[in-house]
């Protein structure tokens, strides 16, 4: 027997042991309940057959659909048990997935209808893949003194669950793309994007695939109008969500968005009180609401503004941090460049937002006379505004911008260099101003890319505290002090936030000096290590896969639990899965 043939037995052994031990954690976990109702004089119980025929979950998922975790026997109390399928007793469960719509939903994706996912939680229809993602997504800010002091430590053991529930569950042969599986891809994707180093290797792979996956189930189509309407909007939300999570993750070098704008033929998402509503409204498509055509009486919900600004951040990085050209090498101060086409775009998008309009008075009418917050709609108005900001701050960088002037062959006029840094200091100070204000109503704003919002808008305050005009100097002093305070406190949550915060100090406190990129002049004459130090303030990617200064005193090494192969990623390869293939092609 060769070599090859023990490892493809052994890689088979192994894999029928898991599923058995799988197998035998179900019916372990249904018989532990089933003593326990019984236990209660709860005589009415069904028998297991009963019960899973007679399923009202039925229109969700069947019974030979591992991921959706079987239907417990209901105590006295008629509340579900989830303590023996997903780990922490039922109220702390509870509060997790409550978490997850206080401080995740529309910060800034939106997955699910909230009605719908507790109904259905209720009715033990969401898959368990998609119940641990949302336990790993949420329990980093979750109170609850169950998860205290082991919030990272579980997160991780949820995203891992759900990762490999995935693996077993939804890919394998013959198996059909279904839209938990997508929600389920794509939060385990931002998860890994955002957990640092130790995981960054397959978040972009894990984004690639939700990606596929929703185009496999056809969310970018309206193509579903046999379902209710609040099912219809929740697969436009989940797609235009993905679409915004392809755009952020691709805020960095050599990595281009996977999803082409010409294909999203999907209306753009409603607002919040109708779809809260379980009602229809006709929205505009991606295509229209960029190409304004679009009057003010038309303006679109909080949520589709977001992704229309997110279209125009994938435009602006594919052009400052991709070196891409779409209407040709055009300078920047070009009317025919992309630097102007994309400039042009956001001061549409400035009448449109209202950006002249205070964010208090955008805000006031969703926080009650009692200070209450509807987080889910505040969420995408402040989020809306910071890609804005955003997009100026990277299309006038002082580094990307003459980066980008540096291969031209004209000499850039000084006017424009002028006018691009102060657009660029404008809009940083705008990016804090707005933080300060919604944070002063109460209103969350949180999420790992306000982070590299942040970051991005902190570097260039830190080059203006080279200004040769000390007013400007003092205050780009006290504002980075309010970055570093505002990126400490979310730092807290995301651990890719803590490494900007370290990353951004470490240029501010290390001797760089940015007088040379805060001057007027045309050339980029910096060394190389200060190059690459400037881009981990820039790039998302890079910024998000570095060690903190934690990691770095703790001599973590720097590639220790990066996945070193598609095996790590995927599990060892079923062998038997190959057995009934024709190599010649032939029936």
């Amino acid at each position: 027997m060769s070599t090859q043939d023990v490892v493809a037995r052994m890689a088979t052994m192994e894999t029928k042991m898991e599923r058995m031990e799988s197998s035998l954690d179900r019916i372990e976990n249904y018989l532990v309940s089933l003593l326990d109702s019984r236990n209660q004089g709860n005589m009415g119980t069904q028998t297991p057959s009963r019960d899973v025929d007679n399923s009202p979950r039925s229109s969700f998922a069947n019974s030979d659909q591992p991921s959706t975790f079987p239907q417990q026997p209901q105590s006295q109390n008629g509340n579900n048990n989830m303590t023996t399928e997903f780990g922490p007793p039922q109220e702390a469960f509870m509060a997790v997935i409550d978490t997850y719509f206080a401080y995740c939903h529309n910060q800034p994706y939106s997955f699910f209808h909230q009605g719908n996912f507790q109904r259905r939680l209720s009715e033990h229809s969401v898959p368990r893949h998609l119940v641990l993602a949302v336990m790993a997504t949420a329990v980093r800010f979750c109170s609850d003194s169950y998860f205290a002091g082991r919030e990272l430590e579980l997160s991780i053991e949820y995203a891992n669950r759900s990762w490999k529930l995935i693996v077993s569950d939804c890919f394998t042969v013959g198996k059909a793309a279904e839209v938990s599986a997508v929600q389920t891809v794509a939060l385990l994707g931002l998860f890994d994007f955002t957990a640092g180093r130790s995981r960054h290797g397959s978040a972009w792979v894990k984004v690639g695939l939700a990606v596929r996956m929703a185009q496999d189930c056809g969310l970018m189509l309206e193509n579903a109008t046999h379902i209710s309407h609040a099912e219809q909007e929740e697969r436009r939300r989940v797609f235009w969500s993905v679409y915004l999570l392809d755009r952020l993750v691709s805020c960095g070098r050599g990595r281009p968005p996977a999803i082409v704008d010409a294909s999203c033929h999907v209306q753009l998402p409603c607002d919040e009180s109708t779809w809260r509503q379980g009602l229809w409204a006709k929205t505009q498509s991606l295509d229209e609401i960029t190409n304004r055509t679009l009057s003010v009486a038309q303006r679109q919900g909080s949520f589709a503004q977001v992704i229309a600004i997110s279209h125009v951040l994938g435009r602006c990085a594919q052009y400052v941090l991709q070196d891409f050209n779409i209407r040709g090498p055009h300078p920047p101060w070009d009317p025919g460049s992309d630097f102007a086409g994309i400039e042009s775009d956001l001061l549409h998008f400035e009448a449109y937002l209202e950006m002249q309009r205070p964010v208090s008075d955008m805000l006031q009418p969703y926080v009650s006379a009692e200070g209450v917050v509807d987080s889910h709609s505040t969420g995408p108005i402040i989020f809306s505004r910071a890609l804005f900001h955003l997009c100026y701050c990277l299309l006038n960088h002082p580094f990307l911008l003459k980066r980008r002037i540096n291969t031209c062959r004209n000499l850039a006029p000084i006017s424009f260099i002028q006018r691009s840094s102060d657009l660029a200091w404008l809009h940083a100070q705008q990016m804090m101003s707005l933080i300060r204000e919604a944070r002063k109503l109460g209103c969350s704003f949180h999420s790992s890319s306000s982070g590299y919002a942040v970051t991005v808008a902190g570097s260039i305050i830190a080059l203006r505290t080279y200004d040769g005009d000390p007013i400007a100097a003092e205050q780009a002093s006290i504002l980075l002090q309010e970055a570093f305070l505002y990126l400490d406190i979310i730092g807290h949550h995301w651990n890719n936030v803590r490494t900007m915060a370290s990353t951004l100090r470490r240029i501010v406190y290390g001797g760089f000096s940015g007088s040379q990129l805060n001057s007027l002049a045309q050339s980029l004459d910096i060394m190389p290590e200060e190059e690459e130090a400037i881009w981990a303030v820039v790039d998302y990617n890079t910024m998000s896969n570095q060690l903190n200064d934690d990691e770095i005193m703790s001599g973590q090494a720097s590639d220790g639990a990066m996945l070193n192969s598609w095996v790590d990623l995927f599990g060892p390869i079923d062998f038997t899965l190959l057995s009934n293939i024709n190599p010649t092609g032939s029936e």
